[in-house]
């Protein structure tokens, strides 16, 4: 027998101890991300999407120690089943209080995975809009019936600063956005593009561009296009401020320019 295999199956009861280790070990980093918090994101993520070696070995410790519980149940040795399966219940018992621990950590304290908004207060001095609630579509006249609110309502399309509006959606961090379609553009591309104000990082760029693309084609000029849109830098109630700018690129010449801007106060979407 290959004398690697014969260790692994002589000493049955290392292999319990060694993950019996790892999983206190993990423990401890769990308890420390708790305590120190922000201070210490990288460590959390390592943890909660198991990129962590710690992690990874331990899986493959359980993968092992099940072949291994297997094989004695098979060759029935009494005492290295009733002694591996004792460490193993210590093992997996410790597990499972870490894996509650980091279920427990991200419901209540997940917010530190991601502390963008923390890290950009909004500045004092600087002016900017608030999105509309996101019940803006509805109204209630004089006699109690519920009436759509056109946007006309809020938008002046002869005013290029009121081109783009933006409404909250159904979550923090999730937006639609309205925009006014000049009749006098070309044909081509418009999409949205978002910087933080502070220190002009742009903001979930692949996916905002993805979600906001839109083709203009004679029969939208003049009218008003609606797309929805998440930013996923910061977590909710963390309010940072957004540049929001409108981008055109035209069919024809593939010129980019920009229409439209305005700044928002912003939250990140908890996904």
């Amino acid at each position: 027998m290959n004398k690697s295999i014969r260790y692994y199956l002589l000493k049955w009861w290392l292999w319990p101890l060694v993950l019996i280790v790892l999983q206190i070990i993990q423990f401890f980093i769990i308890r420390k991300c708790h305590n120190v918090g922000a201070d210490v994101p990288a460590s959390v993520v390592r943890v909660v999407n198991f990129r962590d070696p710690i992690a990874i070995i331990s899986i493959i410790l359980i993968i092992a120690n099940l072949c291994l519980w297997i094989y004695y149940i098979i060759k029935k040795q009494g005492k290295a089943i009733s002694g591996h399966l004792a460490l193993m219940v210590i093992a997996v018992a410790i597990c499972l209080w870490n894996i509650l621990s980091i279920g427990v950590w991200w419901m209540f304290g997940g917010d530190r995975l991601d502390d963008f908004g923390r890290k950009h207060p909004i500045p004092e001095n600087v002016e900017y809009n608030e999105p509309l609630p996101s019940h803006y579509s509805d109204r209630i006249d004089e006699f109690g019936n519920s009436q759509k609110t056109v946007l006309s309502d809020f938008i002046n399309p002869s005013d290029s600063a009121t081109w783009l509006q933006i409404k909250n959606g159904g979550q923090g961090g999730w937006y639609y956005y309205n925009f006014y379609i000049p009749e006098g553009i070309d044909n081509g591309e418009i999409w949205l593009e978002c910087y933080e104000v502070t220190e002009n990082i742009q903001l979930s760029s692949k996916r905002i561009r993805e979600r906001t693309l839109l083709t203009v084609t004679e029969e939208m000029k003049g009218k008003i296009s609606e797309r929805e849109f998440s930013i996923y830098e910061g977590v909710w109630e963390e309010y940072y401020l957004a540049r929001i700018e409108v981008w055109f690129q035209d069919s024809a010449t593939h010129t980019k320019q920009k229409l439209s801007e305005k700044v928002y106060k912003v939250e990140g979407w908890m996904r």
